[in-house]
């Protein structure tokens, strides 16, 4: 069976012509680049210092969010939710030392010369999110009492097969801790153990506390919950490269063409990116007329033909589209995070009362349990570190309430008289203003069965009301406290 010449190319929306080849060439690019995984700093050393092996690669679940803004938004959201919205000491007695408050105001306030307690405890939230793992060193002074905090990158840790050491590597420099509140002291440099107090301050390692998001696959190390959606961080990926690839370099294909029996030769390019350049601008009626040519020396009967055909590049758009909607959609799912709690806005999802419910579940299934998790560690620090009892540390709350529905449903309940002006005031938190006409019903205004005295009495009162309102507003800023 004789074999025809086929030649293909593809028109650009901007006129230009590109060859098949050209398309290829820019595939076997992305398809040929690397995919190694990141080196683990502590390769061949794990057997030696006698270190578990973590269930995968921390590097790469490090790097994961350099290469996905979901993911990384997703992570920075869960990590300011649940240690960023400020904190403060609770009392646990009826009568608290404020003695024990100022020591605990003081290293809460100062728990290290270039990091606030926020940024810390923000950095070790990252890590978590992000790698299932998260690490604080605490600093002691040679009495014992507690005098510093610090993040330690969780990357950079292994944890020792007794449970009690932790190894950070970073280069070429090794350093060793102990767990916090073990007995023994630990040398350090060398790793070694020894009775309590028996090593010179100056190599006695410090402590490390260690928070993980469980896995029953581990007893050692914690897996963070973007992993059932790596899949998807992938297919992001490659959608990306695939567009940057090509579409970043050249104009959207419009038409293909196709050539059979003959060349696409340089005569016949420059005639079609006249016609989609010029001539179709001028005139869309106009007619293209092609020639062609057969390879030299082909002397067959094979008929020339040149065929276009409109690509739907809406369609392909509107597929990528839809896969990094879906891409995202898991990697938030994987998260617990509500899309628009990450700064994303889904185009026809519903708000309102809706919104409030997704937060509230949010707050409660994702960013309760990461608090609790860290005021116990804070807590613990607190009574070991510097006999705190009568005080416990807490973190603020997400602020869930939507205002402004809130003032519109206490204004309709005051409209139709079910509400007094002192029962809004309760309803805000604040104290009622003693005075009898305060506690009247209203009907859209009109007090009712009152008298003429009574009602310039109860105006006098409404007007002592809202410059109170008034007042709270300024002291307050304006914000919900």
């Amino acid at each position: 069976m004789e074999k025809k010449t086929v030649a293909k190319a593809y028109v650009l929306s901007d006129g230009e012509i590109i060859e098949e080849s050209t398309l290829e060439r820019y595939a076997i690019k992305q398809q040929g680049e690397s995919r190694a995984i990141p080196s683990d700093r502590f390769d061949g050393k794990y057997g030696e210092l006698g270190l578990i092996e973590p269930l995968y690669n921390f590097e790469a679940l490090a790097q994961l969010l350099e290469i996905n803004p979901y993911h990384y938004r997703a992570v920075k959201t869960k990590a300011r939710d649940t240690a960023g919205l400020g904190w403060y000491l609770e009392a646990k007695t009826n009568n608290p030392s404020e003695q024990q408050r100022e020591i605990a105001m003081q290293f809460l306030e100062n728990p290290n010369p270039y990091k606030t307690l926020t940024d810390i405890n923000n950095n070790v939230m990252v890590d978590y999110d992000s790698i299932g793992n998260g690490y604080y060193e605490v600093i002691r002074a040679e009495d014992g009492t507690l005098v510093g905090l610090e993040h330690i990158p969780a990357h950079t840790v292994r944890v020792h097969q007794d449970m009690n050491r932790y190894c950070q590597i970073r280069g070429v420099k090794k350093v060793w801790f102990k767990r916090f509140g073990f007995e023994n002291d630990v040398d350090y440099v060398t790793g070694e153990i020894a009775p309590a107090g028996s090593i010179p301050i100056e190599r006695r390692a410090t402590e490390i506390i260690h928070v993980h998001n469980y896995t029953s696959r581990s007893d050692y190390y914690g897996l963070p919950d973007i992993l059932p959606a790596l899949s998807a961080i992938i297919s992001d990926r490659e959608r990306a490269e695939y567009n940057i690839s090509f579409f970043e370099n050249h104009a959207v294909p419009a038409y293909v063409v196709t050539v059979t029996g003959a060349e696409l030769d340089e005569q016949t390019k420059q005639l079609i990116r006249r016609y989609f350049q010029q001539d179709i601008k001028k005139n869309r009626h106009s007619t293209l007329v092609v020639t062609a040519q057969k390879p030299q020396g082909d002397f067959s009967d094979t008929p020339v033909e040149i065929k276009f055909q409109a690509l739907s590049v809406e369609t392909k758009e509107a597929s990528f589209r839809m896969l990094r909607a879906d891409n995202r959609d898991e990697i938030l799912s994987a998260h617990g995070v509500p899309p628009y709690r990450a700064g994303i806005v889904v185009e026809g999802s519903l708000g309102g009362s809706t919104a409030r419910e997704s937060t509230e579940i949010y707050k409660q299934s994702v960013i309760e349990p990461r608090q609790d998790m860290l005021e116990n560690v804070m807590n613990r620090l607190l009574s070991v570190g510097l006999g705190i009892t009568d005080w416990r540390f807490r973190f603020k709350d997400i602020d869930t309430k939507d205002t402004q529905a809130k003032i519109e449903e206490l204004r309709f309940l005051f409209d139709i008289g079910a509400y007094s002006p002192n029962m809004i005031l309760r309803e805000l938190g604040k104290e009622p203003i003693d005075d009898p006409n305060l506690d009247r019903h209203f009907i859209f205004g009109q007090p009712l069965d009152a008298s003429q005295q009574e009602m310039n009495a109860i105006l006098n009162s409404l007007k002592q009301l809202h410059t109170k309102l008034i007042d709270i507003a300024t002291k307050e800023g304006g914000k919900h406290v």
